[in-house]
């Protein structure tokens, strides 16, 4: 379903877990964060790989419904991303170990305060579920997962 406050667009190209691009816009999920491309760690450019790979397949060329939160400090809009299917790109990725809950919170002088409070607690318990059943990164060791989001 289609609010007065979303809009539905085609994903033009994924560039990685959590940020994608649209006619020359470049927009970043909001409540995600997925490991960063970067080539100095083997383990965080394996589990990035293995999250925009998901993400690609999930989102480019494909249409779906977003919700403009802010844009960020880079000038990318932050967005709440519904899939054509109808689910929530944020909780899929933390629900398979894709990716962490990150940039979102409750608290109003936060600067990233979001309003719908029962949205958050449910990505914080699927990120509770997916690390009880080892999903995604989950599964590596504590060192392993701190060299992930390092």
């Amino acid at each position: 379903m289609i609010s007065n406050y979303s809009i539905q667009i085609s994903v033009d190209k994924v560039i990685d877990g959590d940020t994608f691009e649209t006619n020359n816009e470049k927009y970043r999920i909001l409540g995600i964060d997925t490991p960063e491309l970067n080539e100095d760690s083997n383990i965080q450019y394996f589990y990035a790989q293995i999250a925009k790979e998901k993400a690609i397949k999930l989102l480019q060329n494909r249409f779906v419904v977003y919700e403009h939160f802010k844009n960020d400090k880079y000038d990318r809009k932050i967005v709440k991303i519904t899939l054509d299917n109808g689910q929530d790109f944020a909780s899929y990725m933390i629900e398979n170990g894709y990716g962490i809950v990150r940039y979102i919170s409750k608290n109003k002088s936060n600067p990233f305060y979001y309003y719908d409070h029962e949205y958050i607690d449910n990505l914080y318990i699927l990120q509770d579920k997916a690390e009880k059943n080892k999903a995604g990164f989950w599964n590596e060791s504590i060192e392993n997962i701190k060299k992930i989001y390092s």
